[in-house]
């Protein structure tokens, strides 16, 4: 296998990774779910709300799959995609909370998906923010 292929292989397969992490958490069952939920406002010990918690996990977890998509597509097609990352994050979301509707103590909901869509939104937004940084600090240095 070339070395030029290595780093490819690596970007879909942590997007792979990042999906099955959000398939199996949403594969718990809804006390399940909600015990996690509040095992991590204890790890932080402050007084926060278990819908804080996890809004922040969908946002989060739905930025990051973005992100990892976004470097996937761009060593795919050798340019940034950050539209396309976004898209696939968010029909991900659709499936992911369609998945919900068979899981006991689950449903399926709307909030979450525009939750998820917001934050892989703001994933690639960040991503791109950052990537021109680069650029521009490189073409400083260079020129």
């Amino acid at each position: 296998m070339k070395s030029v292929k290595k780093p490819l292989i690596f970007s879909w397969a942590a997007v792979l990774l990042c999906m099955a992490v959000i398939f199996i958490l949403s594969a718990q069952k809804g006390d399940e779910s909600q015990s996690l939920s509040d095992k991590l406002i204890i790890i932080f010990g402050f007084e926060l709300s278990s819908d804080f918690i996890r809004t922040c996990a969908h946002f989060l977890e739905y930025a990051g799959l973005s992100v990892l998509l976004y470097n996937a597509l761009y060593r795919s097609y050798g340019y940034f995609r950050p539209f396309l990352s976004v898209i696939i994050s968010a029909l991900y979301a659709v499936t992911d909370e369609v998945h919900q509707l068979f899981v006991e103590g689950r449903a399926c909901q709307i909030t979450d998906i525009i939750i998820d869509s917001i934050g892989a939104a703001a994933g690639a937004a960040v991503l791109t923010a950052l990537i021109f940084i680069y650029r521009k600090l490189k073409r400083r240095k260079q020129g």
